[in-house]
């Protein structure tokens, strides 16, 4: 019979393993090579205005990264057009990637208990319109991505980046913001806000690279900013790439969505991080220099798992893909319950 003290070190080492062997998602602000540009789109589909993205993209043979709501400009349930949508943006060879069901802070997502809904049930949204199920993952607002100096924060994007590894995603940020949705038709602001990063003396594209932020959602977007925002880069040097080869990760998932695909898959990290400005409202800038933090407002909710700090509860019963436990824990558990039983 073993001592009382290594029965209780055994439970708390197989109750504190899930959090600790849960993979994070990795999170991406720039590109592995200097010089290299990503254009990425958030909040779409909107079928007035992505088609003329698209047309634009098309005319400057460029592949860009679009990060899809199911219900915020369109509804993807009910209007066949905006399934059109994004059916002819995967088509014409641009990534899909996630923005949630329905453009949820992830906070509060995880505070009112509907992960399942804005994370889970949106991957299978888009492997329903477009056959794959998508490896990347922009969170509305970039919480749950960013060096959290809050404590509590700091715990739900722990929770949000194991909840996200997990279900095979990777977070893709940003290191240069239009803030398009603000400035409209207003190009000089929006490249000025561009410059606050691009003219940097120790900036060129010999030695940066960048994943830029645009919304695809906006007519001053499509028609006006987006043209203009090509040709300012390119007249910098940098070259466009897809977000798969400035990172390199594929867009998607394995079928079989097995532990090693899952390592194919997800095999890298930039070694970069960024200085955020955050804007609640819609994006967060960023430099290749630094490391970002938040100012966000406290929360004053709490979480309540904290002896399983990577499970994020949901409101829905029966959801088999969102597990408490981690099948690497569940082994770890199982064995100190052997252990346990025999032991008395």
């Amino acid at each position: 019979m073993f001592p009382k003290i290594n029965l209780k070190f055994l439970i708390i080492t197989a109750l504190f393993a899930n959090s600790v062997i849960a993979d994070k998602a990795k999170i991406y602000r720039n590109c592995l090579k200097p010089g290299q540009f990503v254009l990425t789109f958030d909040d779409g589909p909107n079928p007035e205005t992505t088609p003329i993205a698209l047309d634009v993209l098309k005319k400057y043979n460029i592949k860009g990264t679009f990060f899809i709501n199911a219900h915020n400009w369109s509804d993807l349930e009910n209007d066949p057009t905006a399934i059109e949508t994004v059916k002819k943006t995967y088509a014409a060879g641009h990534d899909i990637g996630s923005h949630t069901y329905n453009h949820k802070d992830l906070f509060e997502a995880i505070e009112e208990g509907s992960m399942k809904e804005n994370v889970d049930d949106m991957t299978d949204k888009i492997e329903e319109i477009i056959g794959v199920k998508p490896a990347y993952f922009r969170p509305p607002c970039g919480n749950g991505a960013y060096n959290e100096s809050d404590p509590h924060k700091r715990e739900m994007s722990e929770m949000i980046q194991e909840y996200l590894g997990e279900r095979g995603y990777n977070i893709i940020m940003w290191g240069t913001d239009t803030m398009d949705w603000q400035y409209k038709e207003d190009v000089d602001s929006v490249i000025a806000t561009m410059n606050e990063q691009l003219a940097d003396p120790s900036v060129s594209p010999k030695t940066h690279s960048f994943i830029t932020l645009m919304h695809d959602v906006y007519p001053s977007t499509v028609n006006i900013v987006l043209p203009t925002v090509i040709e300012y880069v390119q007249s910098l040097g940098y070259e466009f790439v897809p977000l798969s080869e400035c990172i390199g990760v594929s867009p998607y998932q394995s079928i079989s969505n097995d532990k090693e695909n899952q390592n194919n898959l997800n095999n890298g990290e930039s070694n970069s991080t960024d200085e955020n400005n955050k804007n609640k409202s819609a994006g967060e800038t960023n430099t290749n220099n630094s490391t970002p933090t938040s100012n966000n407002t406290n929360s004053t909710s709490t979480i309540t798992n904290s002896s399983t700090k990577s499970t994020v509860s949901t409101n829905k019963e029966g959801d088999n893909t969102s597990n408490a436990i981690t099948i690497h824990s569940s082994i770890i558990l199982s064995v100190a319950i052997a252990v346990l039983t025999l032991l008395f």
